[in-house]
């Protein structure tokens, strides 16, 4: 059993880590770059205090869960990795011992986490909040071991077939209904990232002496947790879509086409907003947000939209992005800035791109 565990290791969790390692820094900047010790012990207090609260923090771990179960999965039917069919070969006690080991791995920066909440509910005696986190963290772990050992006993289970519903959706519906139907994780972790994100950092303010700015990072933060989509629209079209450029529509017809999709893609991002708005907040400002917001997810979308752009060099310009845009949000640049620097800049890269590809052709 010691001699599969370095090597389940090696197929596995450090692959996962070395894949996801953008998503981490992310989230180790959001979560350690404008949070102090004392913030953060602060919401594990209201965590600790309110089961809604801590509802929201498991519904995020489960999440993570399903990321991990996901990877596993399809680790699992890799070409590569098909040897590992012959693990279900092993014993079932030491193959589940196995399991918990590998799902303890990947779920180790909740663990970390979790313990600290374990931490701080026994210093301030909130015995029954332990007992939920405990009985959680364990469950997590137990039900990640279990999937991957389903995925392994069945490598092609059998899929519940619906009723086929043929509708007429307009070009604008292509994108989302694709994105639900053959990537819904991408979906919910994305959506849920970003409307987590700006619904904590919306009850940060009555915590403390928050102005403007703190809205403005997260909104920042929210934008970037949906940097990958001009990609994944630009790769669905490429399969799917291939007439597409051929069709007689100006630029800004197309352009008009895909802020309409975008808008619709951040829609619940302003739902969030208006829900959670805080009191030192005034109600347009939120509207101004959410309308800065589209305009550099089409701004991000013209960057990405038809180029092959390697992962390390898009993990640069992203961690580049939030460092330049969290000093001008420091410095005080106006939201109404970014709003005009957004959408001019996104019709001025979408007429570059298409005036560049109609002089190629």
């Amino acid at each position: 059993m010691m001699v599969m565990l370095p090597l389940l290791n090696r197929v596995f969790t450090g692959p996962f880590y070395a894949r996801n390692a953008g998503t981490f820094l992310v989230l180790v900047l959001l979560a350690f770059g404008f949070l102090s010790g004392n913030e953060h012990r602060a919401l594990i207090m209201a965590a600790l205090g309110s089961p809604f609260f801590l509802a929201i923090v498991f519904v995020l771990w489960s999440l993570y869960l399903l990321k991990t179960v996901s990877f596993l999965w399809q680790e699992l039917t890799a070409p590569e990795h098909l040897f590992l069919q012959t693990f279900w070969l092993v014993p079932t006690p030491k193959r589940v011992i196995l399991w918990l080991a590998v799902q303890t791995a990947l779920l180790f920066p909740v663990l970390g986490y979790g313990g600290w909440m374990l931490q701080v509910a026994a210093q301030q005696g909130r015995w029954d909040s332990f007992g939920t986190i405990l009985i959680f963290l364990l469950l997590l772990i137990g039900a990640g071991a279990f999937l991957a050992d389903f995925r392994l006993r069945h490598p092609n289970p059998s899929t519940l077939q619906l009723p086929h519903i043929s509708l007429k959706l307009p070009y604008e519906l292509f994108f989302p209904t694709y994105w639900l139907r053959h990537e819904p994780l991408s979906l919910v972790l994305t959506k849920a990232f970003s409307g987590l994100l700006l619904a904590g950092v919306c009850r940060l303010y009555p915590t403390d002496d928050y102005d403007q700015r703190l809205l403005h990072i997260g909104l920042l933060l929210a934008i970037l947790g949906h940097a990958q989509v001009g990609g994944q629209v630009s790769a669905f079209e490429r399969k799917y879509l291939l007439f597409l450029p051929n069709l007689p529509l100006s630029w800004a017809q197309r352009l008009g086409k895909y802020a309409l999709t975008y808008g619709l893609l951040w829609l619940p991002e302003l739902l969030v907003l208006l829900r959670n708005c805080p009191v030192a907040i005034q109600p347009d400002y939120v509207i101004w947000l959410w309308l800065t917001g589209w305009g550099w997810l089409l701004l991000m979308h013209g960057l990405a939209y038809g180029y092959e752009v390697l992962p390390e060099r898009w993990l640069a310009g992203i961690v580049a992005a939030f460092v330049i845009g969290l000093l001008l949000i420091m410095f005080g640049v106006p939201v109404g800035a970014w709003l005009a620097l957004g959408w001019l800049g996104a019709v001025a890269v979408w007429y570059w791109s298409f005036s560049l590809v109609r002089s190629s052709a």
